[in-house]
């Protein structure tokens, strides 16, 4: 079974040095130095993982940088810590194992079990001679009616060792989907998306299929948050997580990559119809009116499109490029609108 790396493994003094960073970056933002805030912080300046730091930078740099904004982004950093260090797949393929082992014992231990007991039958049966009968009852039969006792505990023991194993064969597949689930919306996150999105290039290789990538960012995100709160916010998230779940269907996948960009994975589709299908996406999310308690206006937003067809023999950063190169061309031509890759 393979070892997962630590998370961190910086020695003392260059440790030593970015605590004193940390401790500077929490007295310019003004926060508390609570384990959340020192945590995320650490993650940052260490860039232990260039994106994650970069999701903060991004709040700093926005003025964003809060105790309610950061609490996703912490709860995030512990299902990446927890995903990092729980070696599910090499556990997962040992239970596998396992289970295989103690299901063939099971079923041969049964067999046994009745070749044992029919031949306990024939013996008393068909002897004739006291002194054999004697000493087959005294001597031979009692250790094979022993023998055949045990077996039947340890099948017992079996059953409920593999019940064990296969309840703890659901937690681990539990703690792996947490990993790789966004826990605002409750569909995948960055890390869930890069498995599908192999997953699907995979099949489009093998069935000589199309697929698209549906880039999808909000509009102006941040002045939702300034002006209606972050509440507010994460029920505009979960409202788009919503109706990109209900707008795809079969072999499609939606993940949010992070802050307020999601992904669209169409299959078996034309460049055109997946075109298509974002305009839908984008008309449905424009027309969408919240009533805020307490604000007199009504909330409306917007979201911008960028669409790209997979070409045969690319990677899957290759097609995520051309995505989000037709996404920024809709941002700069004045967002609320889909581009394709064919327009750059």
């Amino acid at each position: 079974m393979s070892k997962k790396t630590c998370r961190y493994t910086d020695d003392i003094q260059t440790a030593k040095q970015t605590t004193t960073q940390v401790l500077q970056r929490l007295n310019e933002l003004n926060v508390p130095s609570t384990p959340v805030h020192f945590t995320l912080l650490y993650e940052m300046v260490s860039q232990t993982d260039p994106e994650f730091a970069e999701e903060l930078a991004n709040l700093i740099r926005q003025h964003d940088y809060t105790d309610e904004s950061v609490r996703p982004l912490f709860r995030e950093l512990l299902k990446r810590i927890i995903n990092q260090h729980l070696p599910t797949d090499e556990v997962s393929q040992l239970i596998n194992e396992v289970l295989g082992h103690l299901e063939s014992w099971s079923t041969e231990s049964a067999k046994h079990q009745q070749g044992l007991t029919d031949n306990i039958a024939c013996l008393e049966a068909s002897q004739s001679y006291d002194e054999i009968m004697h000493c087959l009852n005294q001597n031979i039969l009692p250790p094979i009616r022993k023998i055949s006792e045990n077996t039947l505990s340890l099948q017992q023991q079996m059953i409920d060792s593999t019940q064990i194993i296969k309840k703890l064969k659901r937690e681990l597949e539990h703690v792996t989907t947490l990993a790789k689930t966004d826990s605002l919306t409750g569909i995948p996150n960055r890390r869930g998306f890069d498995e599908l999105c192999e997953e699907h290039i995979k099949l489009a290789q093998k069935e000589g299929s199309t697929l698209c990538m549906v880039l999808l960012d909000l509009d102006h995100f941040k002045k939702i948050n300034d002006t209606y709160g972050h509440l507010v916010g994460d029920s505009v998230l979960r409202y788009i997580a919503r109706t990109l779940h209900a707008e795809t269907k079969g072999q499609d996948a939606i993940a949010r990559l992070g802050g307020e960009e999601f992904v669209i994975l169409l299959s078996d589709i034309s460049y055109q119809n997946a075109h298509n299908v974002s305009e839908k996406i984008r008309k449905r999310i424009a027309t969408k009116v919240l009533i805020v308690k307490g604000h007199n206006m009504p909330l409306q937003f917007t979201s911008s499109f960028g669409v790209a067809l997979y070409r045969a023999g690319e990677s899957a950063d290759q097609l995520f490029e051309r995505a989000d190169r037709a996404l920024y061309l809709a941002k700069q031509n004045g967002r609320n609108q889909t581009c394709g890759e064919h327009q750059l």
